[in-house]
């Protein structure tokens, strides 16, 4: 991947973290980002920030969400099947037949598949099945079952990292593939105009919460999301719905469900783009949100803006990018880091 570490990447995705549990996580970005900081801290709520000074004429911060949507123990019933509280948004019918990994109070790591409720009941046919209906099987009774799980223990996905042709598939590539691509682009960037800010952000798929407190701290005057966006190249997905294609390159945010990007900002980043030739997209979301919506509200508002990763099969157990759409993602990103000093509103590159 044009020089990247692929083999981070797949660390990346490979660690679990869901919303509030990003400990792992955190501790992979401060082993990998500290070696290049100026400093490097973590807060309270785990946002995990990365600063590289300048002049300090301009704050730039960089955000992408390092929590992945999961599951909390619920109950366990007399037969020990384990019922699930939910952390952040998923289709209960994408689940069923999926492996997790129970993480214990206890350290322990206790593995499970996740299935549904007396399918075969008439009462449950044509109709959407609920997520209150999944349970996770151990393979085990209650008796065992209780002396090692309880309620409150994490629930993250077991889905492995893999390459198909030239696509990926992964888990909690939301945001994992945007994590990555800020790293590389803060490793890159050599501009010492702007006081830079790599923030890998907290608990996102509940809120935007992390990246709320992160902005209060760093008060940027330009902000920069990554994350991932929808596709929508899928058999019989309407056309006029698309909102990107796989490997047609990192997308460019005008709006979302939460957001619209800063249009000054927009176009001398696209100006960018054109100008290097760097295959990209624009980007409109008619729902969900990032980290983008909480910066742009900081203070009086700085000028924001979103890269997004094209993805097929976002919140499930396995999605899918290109790495072509990474690639390109890494070079806009560096190339507007390195220019954006030259940013005003009425500038073009």
């Amino acid at each position: 991947m044009s020089g990247m570490d692929l083999g981070l990447l797949k660390l990346l995705c490979e660690t679990d973290g869901v919303s509030g549990r990003e400990d792992a996580v955190v501790a992979v970005i401060r082993g990998e980002l500290a070696p290049v900081a100026d400093e490097l801290k973590v807060d309270a709520i785990k946002n995990v920030t990365a600063v590289r000074s300048g002049r300090g004429s301009l704050k730039v911060m960089l955000a992408a969400h390092i929590d992945e949507i999961g599951f909390l123990v619920f109950n366990i019933d007399d037969d020990g099947y384990i019922s699930l509280a939910p952390i952040g948004g998923w289709a209960a019918e994408n689940m069923i037949g999926h492996r997790v990994r129970i993480h214990t109070r206890k350290g322990e790591v206790v593995p499970g598949v996740i299935h549904r409720r007396a399918a075969w009941l008439p009462e449950h046919s044509n109709r959407q099945l609920r997520l209150d209906e999944l349970y996770i099987d151990t393979g085990m009774g209650k008796d065992e079952v209780t002396a090692r799980v309880s309620r409150g223990d994490w629930v993250s996905m077991a889905t492995e990292f893999s390459e198909m042709g030239g696509c990926l598939l992964a888990k909690a590539f939301d945001d994992r593939v945007g994590v990555f691509v800020m790293m590389e682009a803060f490793r890159r960037c050599a501009n010492p105009e702007i006081d830079l800010y790599a923030v890998g952000t907290a608990q996102e798929e509940v809120g935007l919460r992390g990246s709320t407190v992160a902005a209060q701290e760093v008060k940027p005057d330009i902000a920069i999301a990554v994350d991932i966006t929808g596709a929508g190249d899928v058999p019989d997905y309407p056309a006029r719905l698309r909102i990107a294609k796989l490997g047609d390159g990192v997308a460019i945010k005008l709006m979302d469900g939460s957001v619209i990007s800063s249009p000054e900002l927009v176009d001398f980043t696209r100006g960018i783009a054109e100008e290097l030739k760097i295959d990209h997209q624009m980007e409109i979301l008619l729902a969900g949100g990032t980290d983008t919506a909480s910066m742009q509200k900081w203070g009086s508002g700085p000028h924001a803006i979103c890269l997004s990763i094209p993805t097929r099969y976002g919140h499930g157990p396995g999605a899918v990018i290109h790495r072509h759409d990474v690639e390109t993602a890494v070079e806009l990103l560096t190339a507007l880091l390195d220019r954006v000093h030259t940013f005003s509103p009425s500038a073009r590159p």
